[in-house]
């Protein structure tokens, strides 16, 4: 099989199976994984996913992000939850807008946002309110 076909057959986006002699040097071969991954993202997370994500409680610490969308802070803390909840940390992330979810924000006494609270086995762990930089964000998450 010649390189234009090769070209040709995957941007036509076929499938080719090739033995170890066809490969390109220049080509890497990655393998793909169905594994679960190791942490979450359950961004504008309904009612339902809190109860079942954070109150009913797994092993994992969730960082459950209480946020509304005409803050400002919260827009810029939000990218920052979600570089420091990499796959390496070992935490999920769950955002939750206050102007929709009005009866977690009472529930969960938030008085001003944002607020990042940290739950853990179903209960709270620890917990931030206002921007902080990514620093502190990891020492955060380090304290739990």
């Amino acid at each position: 099989m010649s390189l234009s076909t090769i070209s040709r057959n995957l941007h036509g986006l076929r499938n080719i199976q090739f033995t170890g002699a066809e490969i390109p040097r220049r080509w890497t071969l990655r393998t793909l994984s169905t594994s679960r991954p190791v942490r979450e993202h359950y961004l504008d997370a309904t009612p339902e996913t809190f109860k079942s994500r954070v109150k009913e409680g797994t092993s994992k610490p969730v960082l459950v992000d209480f946020y509304a969308t005409w803050c400002q802070p919260c827009r810029v803390l939000t990218p920052l939850l979600k570089n420091v909840t990499s796959p390496e940390s070992g935490y999920d992330l769950l955002t939750l807008d206050v102007d929709e979810n009005p009866e977690l924000a009472a529930e969960n006494k938030i008085s001003a946002l944002p607020t990042v609270v940290a739950f853990k086995d179903g209960k709270v762990v620890n917990k931030f309110v206002g921007f902080r930089p990514e620093a502190e964000i990891r020492k955060f998450l380090n304290m739990l």
